[in-house]
């Protein structure tokens, strides 16, 4: 199933991001065919099949080597879709319900640009995903700098109230 015993956890992340989609898509798909009345027992047993898959590639995503930044933000998407409801309150409150975490997103999406947050494009709304992360081409242009972090009160910067209140 994985490239080796050895992968870091953004290359499992990947292989997990493109089994989420399937599995993602193929239950769509189930609740369309039952709409319309067509067996679904084939689709049933794809869909247990990927669950199976996707729970092992979990279980190494855990134990899985981190050591960039790249590793970390694909164990806190794994995390949010696995050990957390977070997408999902943020899809039912809304962004600006969570300001601080949102502002965390901003300044992870623009440290590591190339890092897509599956978990939460699943979840939300395009107009959502853009509250919470901010622009892409604004996460472009930090061309993945790390001083970022100083953005969001990390290294002895003090953060303004009004930056936290919703």
């Amino acid at each position: 199933m994985t490239e080796s015993l050895d992968s870091s956890a953004s290359a499992l992340h990947k292989q997990w991001a493109r089994l989420e989609d399937e599995h993602h898509e193929l239950a769509m798909a189930i609740e369309a065919a039952k709409a319309r009345g067509v067996d679904i027992t084939p689709m049933r047993k794809r869909q247990a099949n990927l669950l199976l898959k996707i729970n092992s590639l979990v279980a190494e995503i855990r134990d899985a080597p981190a050591t960039t930044i790249e590793d970390f933000l694909a164990l806190l998407d794994v995390a949010l879709e696995h050990e957390l409801d977070l997408a999902c309150d943020i899809l039912f409150y809304g962004p600006a319900d969570y300001p601080m975490i949102s502002r965390l997103f901003r300044a992870l999406s623009r440290a590591a640009p190339g890092v897509e947050f599956n978990s939460l494009r699943r979840w939300l709304s395009p107009g959502q995903l853009r509250e919470l992360l901010g622009e892409p081409t604004l996460a472009r242009s930090a061309g993945g700098d790390a001083s970022v972090f100083g953005q969001i009160g990390f290294g002895g910067e003090e953060i303004p109230p009004s930056d936290c209140s919703p």
